[in-house]
């Protein structure tokens, strides 16, 4: 197969609208799309991916007035919409007409992604698009187009060239679908940001885990995510030398290990590290985190040292990722 890559969003749009599958970068991390009313191409996405199956796919639209074609959109939903979208949201919402995959549930997750050319391609392709991550399943999410290339030339029919993700790990995702408002993945927004319109939030799930969960409403919940094949060790800077030091003292192979964090080892502590990446706040931190899981891959690394992130802004949707790639189940 061919892979075509072109900026021209109206040319992408017209081949998910003929059943195409088409990745492209929004404002989180690039998605790997099809045409939400095609199911024999939604399913192609799993193959590609290696995903499970019972995994659900967002749906993204091009505006507000079409997710409310397709699903029950109730006040608040619509200001959280008005208020955050275009943008890093995800809301579960119920569906109003069975024909946007998966046609079996009865709920959908939705987002409207950030950059107008994805919006553009979006409404091209018919107003909705179901699209993952584009990452092999269980892998970090990829927010680099040299990453997409090099796992996906050739396996999906084109590539919208615009600019790269910018916040660097995968929407929020509330579900609105209960009696409070549930929330079922953190990411760049914040809960505190929602406090002008949500007086209860409810995460004791997300504390707990789905384990167990037959159905599940959002992607990012049940398997192993955003794992790189090096192990992770997370801690403070003080934490991650102190370890580094006991590794490199239980045999006498040499160690491939690599850092990411606020404070540099110096010289002498830096000894042992074939890769490293300073970040100045959390903002950056997520930005790079994923880049850098590839990186390492590509080199070798064998144990990846992540400095704990800052408490504040941010910190609540870096440590839910590093969390789950530390996980290997």
């Amino acid at each position: 197969m061919e892979t075509q890559l072109s900026p021209d969003p109206i040319v992408l749009g017209s081949i998910i609208r003929s059943g195409g599958i088409v990745i492209f970068p929004t404002e989180t991390v690039y998605g790997i799309g099809a045409s939400s009313l095609l199911p024999e191409s939604c399913l192609k996405i799993y193959e590609i991916k290696n995903r499970p199956r019972d995994n659900p796919l967002i749906c993204h639209f091009d505006s507000i007035e079409r997710i409310e074609e397709y699903c029950d959109l109730n006040n608040l939903g619509k200001a959280l919409l008005e208020k955050f979208s275009p943008g890093p949201l995800t809301l579960i919402l119920r569906k109003k007409v069975k024909n946007i995959f998966p046609f079996e549930m009865p709920t959908l997750a939705c987002r409207i992604p950030k950059y107008p050319k994805v919006r553009e391609m979006i409404a091209s392709a018919g107003g909705l698009v179901s699209a993952p991550s584009a990452n092999l399943s269980g892998r970090p999410s990829l927010t680099r187009l040299s990453d997409v290339r090099f796992y996906f030339d050739g396996k999906v029919d084109g590539i919208l060239l615009d600019e790269e993700p910018e916040v660097g790990i995968e929407s929020t995702v509330l579900d609105l679908t209960s009696d409070s408002p549930i929330l079922m993945r953190p990411g760049s927004i914040e809960i505190e940001d929602f406090v002008p319109l949500i007086s209860v939030i409810d995460f004791r799930k997300l504390k707990k885990g789905w384990e167990g969960d037959e159905n599940l409403k959002s992607p990012g919940l049940k398997y192993r995510h955003y794992s790189p094949h090096a192990s992770l060790v997370l801690g403070s800077a003080d934490e991650i030398l102190k370890n580094k030091k006991v590794l490199e003292s239980e045999t006498i192979s040499p160690k491939r290990f690599a850092w990411i964090g606020f404070f540099p080892p110096d010289q002498n502590e830096a000894e042992g590290f074939i890769y490293s990446k300073k970040v100045s706040d959390n903002k950056e931190y997520r930005s790079e985190l994923y880049a850098f899981f590839e990186a390492c891959d590509r080199l070798g690394v064998q144990t990846i040292f992540c400095e704990i992130p800052k408490p504040g802004p941010g910190f609540e949707g870096l440590w839910n990722r590093m969390e789950k790639a530390k996980s290997k189940e």
